[in-house]
């Protein structure tokens, strides 16, 4: 296929890469595709604007769904550090925050620290979820302190009834 990279900061545009996740001949093209995407359109953003402000016109929104199955993408810690003030957004989508350590290595808690919005629904990695725990507080009862959630209640989740945890900034 052609793409028209061209087009995609000029007019709204959406753009699907599917691809098979039993078959992962295909996945560096997807890890390729976001990285050379990423920085042809930063190209373009400074060559318009006389290198001065680099940010896109449309803000452009990467979903990377699996991201943790798809190949080390090069230099993304950098590019997800950078992205906001580009007027880009990376939804990355992980099954487990030991699958984003086995790919990232010591640029996991770079990438994390960057998600300013995260949505859990559910995990079974206890060190996960006890940070999930401590990152919603605690309460004190009569001078008794208890996690705002606990890590069994977390554990319990259900996603039939739409429960869920919406962590914002």
């Amino acid at each position: 296929n052609e793409i028209e990279y061209d087009e995609i900061d000029e007019k709204p545009t959406a753009l699907f890469l599917i691809m098979p996740d039993e078959k992962t001949t295909y996945h560096g093209l997807v890890s390729l595709f976001i990285k050379q995407s990423y920085e042809y359109l930063i190209y373009k953003a400074q060559k318009y604007n006389n290198n001065h402000d680099v940010r896109l016109k449309i803000r452009l929104n990467y979903v990377l769904d699996e991201f943790s199955s798809l190949p080390t993408v090069r230099d993304f810690p950098a590019m997800i550090t950078a992205a906001r003030s580009r007027n880009i957004r990376f939804n990355i989508v992980i099954q487990s925050k030991h699958q984003l350590f086995l790919r990232y290595r010591d640029d996991t808690e770079t990438i994390l620290s960057n998600c300013t919005n995260w949505i859990f629904l559910t995990s079974r990695e206890l060190k996960f979820l006890e940070e999930i725990s401590a990152l919603c507080g605690k309460k004190v009862d009569r001078e008794i302190e208890s996690p705002v959630i606990s890590v069994s209640v977390l554990q319990r989740f259900n996603k039939e009834r739409g429960e869920v945890l919406i962590l914002s900034r």
